[in-house]
């Protein structure tokens, strides 16, 4: 009679190592994800594989206990083979990591091999705690009495021998009715068994484990997020023209744990899209998007607290369309120039006196926005003494000429150039008549010798 009882403690022993090792390596297969921005979190898979290396130790320490222990018993068959693979999974995982830079890449380039060694690793720690149930009578497979041992209480015998009994009518020899076996697990008996100090510990421990991975699993998938707010302190700014404006990002000061590596490498990887750009008028809501690696935030558990953000678009030059949308200040400015060159121009020619006549707007015909050419155009009438041939004496004469600058909404009289010139007919002769003033106006060259739109500007000066 051989009692076995002694051998629950070590199935203890080893099913805590058991968790460690497959706790460690789910850890280290999910952080060893991405080997090339695994700098970041070092620190932390050293910890691990230290972790990792107590199980693997632990484990090699209890397989040669029980391997000894195997040694007095006969029918050990399936535990002496789990504790040889225990053996060589220690072992392999024990060269892994030596060398860490190796055993990083290694386990890295396949998570998955890793991921199922981590799963065999628990099936066996499940197997222990059957092992250990069945010890206590807990449980009963009748099946598994030839590979494992026997449990408390229990002892190992020969099989009956076989009766036979000679009659004169027959020689044929008889053997024993088996009785029946016992049911393996009924409603009494685990009741009953919930009911002993040992039920109530190990059902308070199970539901512990239960409530703690079911807690876990809650608070790391919906709550253990880093949130990055890549908008924060973003400024925009916007150039060309309106209609035709795009807006650059000059700023984005995204916070977030600049030691990790890989999250400095995923901030750095963001880029922003922007809608319409290109194409962005004055008044307009640009919606601006961060364009990022959906599946390396989910695998770094980030969370953007903006997808997208909205910006008002300001600032961008706008070329008049008609003279009602000239802004009356730059138009004040510009008059106050033209009236200047006059003066300064009269200064020279003291035989001529201009006076301010009309003011007009000249758009170039084109769709193309930003290659628009668009003129202010001021008209003085100016008095001077001309030879008459029919009285053969000077006489006071009438002409027109005009004052031209290229004017939109960034228009500086300090910037912008103001040309002088005198208007003409068609005869190339001064242009004497009022009547002719804008016919002769459309015919010039910044009218596109008549391709342009040409308005008279009515807006009041000082």
């Amino acid at each position: 009679m051989k009692k076995t009882y002694s051998f629950k403690p070590l199935c203890l022993l080893i099913l805590i190592f058991d968790l460690i090792l497959s706790i460690s390596l789910w850890r280290i297969a999910t952080m060893a994800s991405d080997v090339f921005s695994l700098m970041g979190s070092l620190s932390s898979l050293i910890n691990w594989a230290i972790f990792l290396m107590v199980g693997v130790l632990g484990v090699i320490v209890v397989t040669v206990l029980l391997y000894l222990y195997y040694l007095k018993i006969e029918k050990v068959q399936g535990i002496l083979w789990d504790a040889i693979l225990h053996t060589v999974f220690s072992v392999f995982f024990g060269f892994q990591m030596i060398d860490l830079g190796d055993s990083l890449q290694g386990l890295g380039g396949n998570q998955t091999f890793t991921t199922i060694m981590g799963i065999l690793v628990f099936a066996s720690a499940l197997l222990h705690l059957f092992i250990m149930l069945r010890l206590d009578q807990v449980i009963h497979v009748t099946v598994l009495d030839a590979y494992l041992p026997a449990g408390k209480g229990q002892t190992i015998q020969s099989p009956p021998p076989v009766h036979q009994t000679v009659t004169e009518d027959t020689a044929a020899p008889t053997q024993e009715v088996k009785t029946p076996a016992e049911p393996v697990i009924t409603k009494e008996k685990a009741i009953a068994f919930l009911k002993t100090k040992n039920g109530k510990m190990i059902l308070g421990a199970v539901i512990v484990v239960v409530l703690a991975f079911v807690g876990y699993k809650i608070w790391d998938t919906f709550f253990n997020k880093t949130v990055i707010d890549a908008f924060a302190n973003m400024t925009v700014s916007y150039d060309g023209y309106d209609g035709a404006g795009e807006a650059y990002i000059d700023e984005s000061d995204i916070d977030y744990d600049m030691t990790n590596a890989q999250l400095a490498q995923f901030v750095g990887d963001i880029s922003f899209d922007i809608e319409n750009n290109g194409e962005l008028s004055n008044g307009d809501k640009v919606t601006v998007t961060a364009v990022y690696s959906k599946e390396t935030a989910k695998q770094l558990k980030v969370v953007l607290k903006e997808e997208s953000k909205q910006f008002d678009v300001s600032g961008l030059i706008v070329k008049y369309q008609s003279a009602s949308e000239i802004d009356k200040t730059l138009y004040q400015k510009a008059y106050d120039a033209a009236l200047q060159e006059s003066t300064n121009s009269s200064y020279y020619d003291t035989d001529s006196k201009r006076t301010f006549y009309k003011s007009y707007y000249i758009k170039e015909n084109t769709e193309n926005i930003e290659y628009q050419r668009n003129y202010l155009v001021f008209v003085f009438k100016e008095t001077y003494q001309g030879y008459d041939y029919s009285t053969h004496q000077d006489v006071e004469k009438t002409r027109y000429m005009y004052y031209y600058t290229n004017f939109d909404s960034s228009y500086d009289s300090d910037d912008e150039y103001m040309g002088e010139s005198r208007l003409y007919n068609d005869s190339f002769d001064y242009v004497e008549n009022e009547a002719d003033v804008l016919t002769s106006l459309q015919k010039q060259s910044i009218a596109d010798y008549g391709n342009s739109k040409v308005e008279e500007v009515t807006i009041p000066v000082s």
